[in-house]
């Protein structure tokens, strides 16, 4: 059956395939915890210890609640649990998990709308399409049992920064392939609804699924795992999620900025690369006045051909003589295909024409750019057969770009 997956392992090869590659396949050990990843952890472990209480009809006061909120945050916190947003403090980040879990305490006590069934829960399942197998993991934060409605509810606590939208809740496919596990214990659950808790809103985000959304999901983990396991090139990718990644030492993207920035001026000044860059930079700031110059130059002689038209024009002339050069004036119309940008309609109705009358392979051509960009997107089938026809090149250039 191969690899076992999970959300976080299938989220990690959409977000960036090296870290995918770093973590799941040569298994390098998670190098760093960050603040909200940790309050994070610490709010799902005090959450559930509570509810392992209501479980056994033991309703704790917001007191305990938040005392041992307290007691978890200060024995497992430490100094080098990092801090991406310097603007921020430990303290804060502790203060709003306090205040998300006083706030939960007060919207849903007496904590009797449904009866808990389990608590933080591993589950094993395996999404099945035709022969196809695939073994998935999942930890399911609470699972409850609603008696008035008579179905079960899935409820995931999240201490995320950002709140989800109900679109989001609605194409999100997380607690769908819980729905599905909790499905091969107890068939019923196929009507089962989905909650989301976002504690630093204090608020309720609610979804469900129908059997055929419930295949359909299957269907989409089950095509990215192929994905997965058909993957042969794995490409950092840069986004605003690099700052809280385990790998930035070792990513190319980030590894010779990670080791300079905690140098000394002076030895920063003497890095071999920071020297590159400052030549390289300072050759690029001289094409810049050189190219404002040459920007001067073409202006001027531009002004000059049009009176050089207009002379050749008046004096029925196409070679105008001068002291050790000619200009040779030509005057004629040639037809140019429109653009798109400028022209939407006769674009089309070119392209149109050129269609109908079986011409239009002739005058079109594959762009290279594009086709990269489109087969991100393709079939992973229809890649690997273009691809016999691409020829592999070696791109090798730098560009300079501003310090963020």
């Amino acid at each position: 059956m191969g690899n076992t997956y999970s959300i976080s392992r299938v989220g990690s090869f959409d977000k960036c395939r090296l870290q995918y590659k770093y973590r799941y396949i040569d298994k390098n050990p998670l190098r760093v915890e960050t603040i909200e990843a940790f309050m994070g952890t610490k709010v799902h472990e005090t959450l559930n210890e509570f509810y392992d209480f209501i479980k056994n009809k033991i309703v704790k006061p917001k007191d305990w609640l938040l005392s041992r909120y307290e007691e978890i945050w200060k024995k497992d916190f430490s100094d080098s649990i990092k801090i991406v947003k310097k603007e921020l403090s430990a303290k804060g980040y502790h203060q709003k998990g306090k205040e998300s879990l006083a706030e939960y305490y007060d919207e849903y006590k007496p904590f009797d709308q449904t009866k808990i069934v389990k608590t933080e829960e591993s589950i094993y399942f395996n999404l099945k399409k035709n022969k196809e197998e695939h073994r998935f993991v999942g930890i399911l934060d609470r699972i409850d049992w609603n008696d008035k409605a008579k179905i079960f509810e899935i409820h995931d606590y999240k201490t995320s920064g950002s709140l989800m939208t109900q679109e989001e809740a609605d194409h999100d496919y997380q607690l769908p392939l819980y729905q599905l596990a909790l499905m091969s214990q107890w068939p019923e659950a196929v009507k089962t609804k989905l909650v989301w808790h976002f504690l630093l809103f204090n608020k309720q985000i609610e979804s469900s699924r129908t059997q055929k959304q419930l295949e359909e999901v299957q269907e989409l983990i089950i095509e990215k795992i192929k994905a997965i396991e058909a993957c042969q090139e794995f490409p950092p990718f840069k986004s605003a999620l690099c700052d809280w990644c385990d790998f930035q030492e070792i990513c190319p993207l980030w590894k010779h900025i990670k080791k300079v920035e905690i140098l000394e001026e002076s030895k920063y000044r003497k890095d071999s690369g920071v020297k590159l860059v400052a030549a390289y930079s300072e050759l690029e700031e001289k094409k810049k006045q050189l190219k404002e110059k040459i920007f001067e130059i073409e202006q001027e002689q531009d002004k000059i051909a049009e009176a050089a038209i207009e002379f050749a024009e008046r004096e029925n002339i196409q070679v105008i003589d001068g002291p050790d050069k000619q200009l040779v004036v030509t005057l004629k119309e040639e037809l140019t295909a429109p653009t798109r940008r400028d022209d939407q309609d006769k674009w089309e109705g070119l392209r149109e024409s050129l269609i109908e009358s079986d011409k239009y392979i002739e005058v079109s051509t594959v762009n290279s750019s594009m086709l990269n960009r489109m087969m991100k997107s393709w079939p992973q089938e229809l890649v690997a057969k273009i691809k016999d026809f691409l020829v592999k090149k070696v791109i090798r250039k730098v560009d300079l770009r501003k310090k963020n």
